[in-house]
């Protein structure tokens, strides 16, 4: 069983709580909370399994954070994935939100190609995402002094028939709808959006 404490915390969702693997420094341990139901993440793992069985030798899938396994916790079962790191200083990398918010760090272009170059990545490998909210994408800084867009929480989707899983048209079309739905549309539109979800938040 792996102890986590308050050393090891990254962060925390309306769903799981984010800890660094103790035993890998290049994995985080995601642990749900008590008020998951087992179905939720149980749906995600089958997505991913799904992804595991592709010949993926020859492709690069660095675009989104993989799947380990479950373990055994102090708190829990949690599930293992890679932990994101900026290359130059090994430190785990920021979210997309983040960034979004402090614009003097990277330009907005900056992440507006990143995010183009993620967009091409998920039609041409036909991975998909059932929220892509800011704070579930991260940039990791690259030693190039360049960035890429890597998505770390929410991938998968909850289609009867999962045609865009086999057909270029349909996958297109639904990444081009979930871009749009959560306003990936410009980083102007995504602040706007970002903002307009911190003022209900606070209830104003």
């Amino acid at each position: 069983m792996v102890v986590l404490n308050e050393k090891h915390y990254i962060g925390e969702g309306l769903i799981r709580t984010c800890y660094v693997n103790p035993e890998d420094k290049n994995q985080c341990i995601k642990v749900p909370k008590p008020h998951v139901e087992r179905n939720y993440t149980y749906k995600e793992i089958l997505y991913y399994l799904k992804l595991h069985k592709r010949d993926r030798s020859a492709y690069d899938y660095s675009f989104y954070s993989d799947y380990k396994g479950e373990i055994t916790t102090n708190l829990g079962v949690g599930q293992i994935f890679d932990l994101i790191r900026d290359e130059p200083t090994g430190t785990v990398s920021k979210t997309l939100e983040y960034y979004l918010g402090n614009e003097s760090l990277i330009d907005g272009e900056t992440l507006w190609e990143a995010l183009l170059k993620l967009k091409a990545q998920m039609t041409f490998f036909k991975v998909f995402t059932r929220d892509l909210r800011a704070r579930n994408l991260c940039c990791k800084l690259l030693n190039n002094n360049t960035i890429q867009i890597i998505i770390i929480d929410g991938i998968g989707h909850r289609d009867f028939f999962p045609l865009a899983d086999y057909f270029n048209h349909f996958s297109k079309k639904k990444i081009e709808r979930t871009f749009k739905k959560w306003h990936f549309t410009s980083i102007k539109d995504q602040k706007v959006f970002l903002l307009e979800e911190l003022l209900k938040t606070n209830g104003q």
